[in-house]
């Protein structure tokens, strides 16, 4: 077996946490010189309130220096930096994180990089702001992606601490890699890694950030509305990770609508298995097509090789999300077509989570009003084009959310 050590980047250097505390994700299996393949057992800094302090003030030295350059050298920076990520970047190793063979996930790697630099173009002008903001990066940025959040506030001047998910470390270690491998100045942007909420807690309890910006499931969101209530003010956004609905039309092809239902609900590579924000949770299908779509889809998800090979649940509690889904369509009145409850067989966690699929689902229950992306698809009676058209605008939230407390 062989151990891979990471490290924070502060301040332009890579550190290790305070205390040389770390955690352990085993990952992938590297080939060695015989062409042999051994388990990686990949050692992350587990960031503590000193180091996000170290982090915290390095990106407030460098913010004044940052914000006097002109903003047009801020975007040309900015984009040799995307450059540089472009060629740091490791699929085989964030393909890994997700379970996934590169093959699997080069697809969104590089949707991720064309968004990236077609997203570029449209920050050259701007106003200008500053101050250090903290971002928190979700599982399903992607190293791109991830740099498309940060880089729309370092274009306007500002700098950024990052918080890697844990889930999917090397995503944020690419941007630190990049970092390292450009011209980037030190300290504008600072990259922490932790599986506790010690150091998130102190990255978002630190007084005077200008901004912050966190992408997570709603319910972790509102956690976190509610410990930080005091701390709230305009400058936060919450980025809600959520599923959609998708509306089946009178006159839709049948055929084609199956293979795009079972690719955006259940996909190891599109959907990473149903987990990933984006995901089609609900069918709301014209009633004169409704029986004939339960049947096809059935068939389909049933020689779908997908289906049999999940990827590893990315959150602790999908299974338990998945159970609940589970109840609340038997007590709904619900009929399952597809899939088992997770709790029915035996089973290890890397197997993940298998799919769901119900029929005769109540638009007004807590299923088909569920948020959170998992392997579980409803399928929906409605009576015409556009009632679907009309609920879908109601079930589905959109990526934004404003806690009550937070003024707009």
């Amino acid at each position: 077996m062989a151990l891979c050590e990471h490290h924070n980047w502060i301040g332009g250097a890579w550190r290790a946490a305070e205390g040389e505390r770390y955690y352990v994700r085993r990952t992938q299996s590297a080939e060695t010189e015989r062409g042999e393949f051994e388990t990686l057992d990949h050692r992350w800094p587990e960031a503590s309130a000193d180091d996000v302090r170290s982090a915290v003030e390095a990106a407030a030295v460098s913010a004044q220096r940052w914000l006097a350059r002109p903003r047009e050298q801020r975007w040309s920076e900015l984009y040799e930096l995307a450059a540089a990520l472009s060629r740091e970047v490791d699929v085989a190793a964030i393909a890994d994180d997700f379970g996934l063979e590169p093959h699997e996930y080069a697809p969104h790697a590089a949707e991720h990089e064309l968004r990236l630099f077609e997203g570029l173009e449209l920050y050259r002008d701007g106003p200008s702001s500053q101050g250090v903001s903290a971002f928190g990066a979700h599982w399903s940025d992607g190293a791109a992606a991830l740099l498309a959040r940060v880089a729309p506030r370092l274009i306007a001047g500002e700098t950024v601490v990052v918080w890697a998910d844990s889930r999917a470390p090397h995503a944020a270690e690419a941007l630190a890699r990049g970092l390292e491998t450009s011209t980037f100045p030190s300290g504008v942007v600072n990259v922490l890694h932790g599986a506790s909420r010690e150091g998130r807690d102190a990255l978002l309890g630190t007084p005077g950030l200008a901004a912050v910006r966190w992408k997570a499931p709603q319910s972790d969101l509102e956690s976190l509305a509610e410990r930080f209530r005091a701390r709230l003010h305009a400058g936060w956004e919450f980025w809600r990770c959520a599923n959609a609905s998708v509306v089946v039309c009178e006159r839709d092809n049948l055929d084609e609508v199956c293979a795009e239902l079972v690719e955006r609900a259940f996909s190891r590579g599109a959907t990473l298995s149903g987990q990933h924000p984006g995901q089609v949770a609900r069918v709301l299908c014209h009633q004169r097509l409704y029986s004939r779509l339960c049947e096809q889809l059935r068939r389909r998800l049933g020689a779908d090789p997908d289906l049999e090979r999940p990827v590893p649940a990315l959150d602790d509690d999908l299974e338990r999300h998945v159970l609940e889904c589970w109840a609340q369509g038997m007590d709904e009145g619900a009929t399952p077509i597809f899939g088992e409850p997770p709790t029915a067989r035996e089973r290890s966690r890397a197997e993940g989570v298998g799919g769901l699929v119900f029929v005769n689902v109540d638009p007004s229950g807590a299923l088909c009003r569920s948020s959170r992306p998992a392997p579980v698809l409803s399928l929906v009676r409605v009576a015409s084009d556009e009632e679907g058209r009309e609920l879908r605008a109601r079930l589905d939230l959109g990526p934004r959310w404003w806690p009550d407390s937070l003024p707009t």
